[in-house]
């Protein structure tokens, strides 16, 4: 592939100088009809020249069109014409002169050139580095900018324990040499160059550098030794590039520890919260609970079959409802602590939703709850068990805030690579300014929850966690023409039904 490049590189400054000198030979003819000197046309070759040796990539095209511009001007226009003999015997010094100030010319541009590739590569490296997101890919791109500045395969050994890790090899092919230990160790635990062309460990395959800041060394960059050595400027350059790498590696360790500090924050918050709210609100039902028992163990036989009913139901209704909010707080946490593995499998959505409104309307015989599909056989693929869950705290919360006799609705659709499944009830509705809160943690009843006339203000916040997890997101609004209607949307399954032959 190099010598592709460099083949493709030597035609295209070949008829780049071509090019030139018959633009600077076409020029002569027409100065010559014009009737201006020969010195004219002579001027025209000479920036001729100096043009070719700029815009070629070596001086050896410049070379070559100093050699093919006086020998055309002096063929065309030097008298005698068409002749290779020159009457005028300072041509030849002319030559020596313009060739000397071509290879100046041309080596001048070619060193403006590298230095003007080096600073765009290095204003490259900053905008990619502040841009790169954790310690790989900033290797990475210091690595392949390193190789764009120096040409020769690099090898990268993260710092471990004070040891070197696990190589990355870049370069043409990637090769997988074996590193120099003793020369990697040495410059861990000094931060000095060692390696290939230097005082210390000369033998070794690569020229090793630190990559590391005042406080931390994060790992050694080994440039492959070569046949010569580096050269000041690039080493220069190499050590500027290494101690951007090192900053933006100390900036993403302190971004990343400042995110765990944050989370084990969150984390902290969450507990203290949940055992505010667990010892207010728990109190109520298990007191509840606890009297009810009591009073059916002490005056059970005084109390009528109704009085004695209503009592056992009572008890069922606040444990069951403790069940839920003990189901919902274990969840809540796993989904916090990202401790929660979907199972995701292809699932008629249809069953999900029926098995679910079978549940509540056992819970809450006194509202009617249906069930209206698009398509029998819409799927999506979806962990069966959450969104079950997720269905019954959205038809347990449209239950409460709704009257008896109220009729909520389960819908589900197709719309485009999504299915959207909509539990929309008749009630009040919802406030206007509670709408953009009631996915809130804890947003609970003492400061006008929407979530549960008692309860943690989980339930909602438990429902959008489990749907964003499934790759859909969660929206509240007003029914039509009252009421409210929660929506979350999840990915379709499609399954190509087999084309049947009719015989």
């Amino acid at each position: 592939m190099q010598r592709s490049a460099r083949s493709l590189s030597n035609l295209k400054n070949t008829l780049l100088t071509l090019t030139i000198l018959l633009g600077a030979s076409l020029v002569g003819f027409a100065f010559d009809a014009l009737g201006l000197l020969e010195i004219n046309i002579y001027t025209v070759f000479i920036l001729g020249i100096l043009v070719t040796a700029v815009v070629t990539s070596s001086v050896l095209f410049g070379a070559l069109s100093c050699l093919g511009g006086v020998f055309l001007f002096n063929f065309l226009f030097a008298e005698p014409r068409f002749s290779v003999e020159a009457a005028n015997f300072g041509y030849p010094l002319d030559f020596i002169i313009l060739l000397v100030v071509t290879l100046l010319v041309s080596s001048l541009s070619r060193a403006n050139a590298r230095m003007s590739f080096r600073t765009r590569t290095l204003l490259a490296t900053d905008q990619l580095l502040l841009k790169a997101a954790g310690a790989q890919e900033i290797v990475s791109i210091a690595a392949e900018q390193l190789l764009r500045l120096l040409g020769r395969p690099l090898v990268y050994l993260p710092v471990e324990d004070g040891a070197p890790g696990q190589a990355q090899f870049f370069g043409p092919g990637k090769p997988r040499n074996a590193f120099d230990g003793d020369a990697v160790r040495w410059v861990i635990r000094t931060s000095e160059a060692a390696g290939a062309h230097t005082a210390l460990f000369p033998q070794a395959q690569y020229a090793y550098a630190a990559v590391r800041t005042a406080a931390h060394a994060f790992g050694v960059v080994g440039v492959e030794g070569g046949r010569r050595p580096l050269t000041d400027m690039e080493r220069e350059l190499m050590r500027s590039l290494l101690s951007e790498c090192a900053l933006t590696l100390e900036r993403d360790q302190i971004n990343r520890l400042r995110e765990e500090e944050s989370v084990r924050a969150r984390n902290e918050q969450l507990r203290a919260t949940l055992l505010r709210s667990i010892s207010h609100d728990l109190r109520t039902p298990l007191t509840s609970i606890s009297g009810n028992a009591a009073l059916l163990n002490d005056a059970g036989r005084d109390l009528t079959d109704a009085q004695r009913a209503k009592l056992a139901r009572d008890i069922r209704d606040d444990a069951q409802w403790l069940l839920g909010t003990v189901e919902n707080v274990l969840s809540v946490t796993r989904m916090e602590e990202g401790r929660v593995a979907l199972q995701l499998r292809p699932e008629l959505i249809g069953e999900v939703l029926s098995e679910a409104i079978a549940r509540m309307r056992k819970l809450a015989p006194d509202h009617t709850i249906a069930l209206q599909q698009q398509d029998d056989l819409l799927m999506a693929r979806i962990d069966a068990q959450l969104i079950m869950q997720v269905t019954l705290n959205l038809l347990d919360n449209a239950v409460k805030y709704t009257p008896a006799g109220s009729y909520i609705e389960v819908r589900a659709r197709s719309s485009g690579a999504r299915v959207v499944v909509e539990v929309a009830d008749d009630g009040p509705g919802i406030p206007e300014e509670y709408k953009a809160r009631v996915f809130e943690m804890f947003y609970t009843t003492s400061s006008g929850s929407i979530d549960g006339r008692r309860g943690l203000g989980l339930g909602l916040a438990l429902c959008k966690a489990i749907v964003i997890a499934h790759g859909g997101e969660m929206t509240v609004r007003d029914n039509t023409p009252r009421g409210t209607v929660f929506a979350f949307t999840l990915c379709q399954e499609r399954i190509e039904m087999p084309c049947q032959t009719i015989r």
